[in-house]
């Protein structure tokens, strides 16, 4: 799999893999909780509807109305993928289980065994909010998606979103708008 010309521009050789990212990238990257107080899972539909909310509007801040890539990985090998996958509405509708999976290096750890695919899907609010449930669910272990027109990703996990971005400027505004939502811990997490 490979993300194209506009990836390395933006993030060099690293894998796009948010953890591996967060890692590497300190400076561009910040994170967002999904649920006040840094609760982690929805328990109703009232705390699921603020979590799609919440989600809702920084992928749009950061991915537009625009044709994306979506990026997911697993552990494992390529069937260990596809079994994850295969089965939800959202991986078939952006195409990712039509995708051939690669394993990448992690840069971090030769011996760990990551699998990636890539699809594409429009992102517009409110579309997408299948997959978002399944983040929050912990259905999927990871994702990303990637405007490669603005050079930010988006990166939502069970309990929140990275974001990944140009310029630690970008990192110091979005900081400011959403400082209701991010952690007070030193180190973002």
């Amino acid at each position: 799999m490979d993300l194209g010309e506009t990836w390395r521009l933006h993030f060099g050789e690293l894998p796009a893999v948010p953890h591996l990212m967060r890692r590497h990238l300190q400076s561009r990257w910040l994170r967002i909780h999904s649920l006040p107080d840094s609760k982690r899972y929805a328990e109703d539909e009232s705390e699921f509807s603020e979590l799609v909310r919440r989600h809702s509007l920084v992928a749009t801040e950061i991915l537009g109305s625009n044709e994306v890539l979506l990026v997911a990985h697993a552990w494992g090998d390529t069937d260990d993928f596809r079994s994850v996958f295969d089965t939800l509405d959202w991986a078939r509708r952006s195409h990712l289980v039509n995708a051939e999976p690669t394993v990448v290096q992690n840069v971090d750890d030769p011996d760990e065994r990551l699998v990636v695919a890539c699809g594409r899907l429009y992102w517009s609010p409110g579309s997408w909010d299948d997959l978002l449930r399944d983040v929050a669910d912990d259905v999927v272990p990871s994702l990303l998606i990637y405007n490669s027109s603005s050079g930010e990703a988006y990166a939502p996990y069970d309990g929140g979103a990275d974001v990944f971005v140009g310029t630690p400027a970008r990192v110091a505004e979005l900081k400011t708008r959403w400082r209701d939502w991010m952690s007070t811990r030193p180190d973002g997490l």
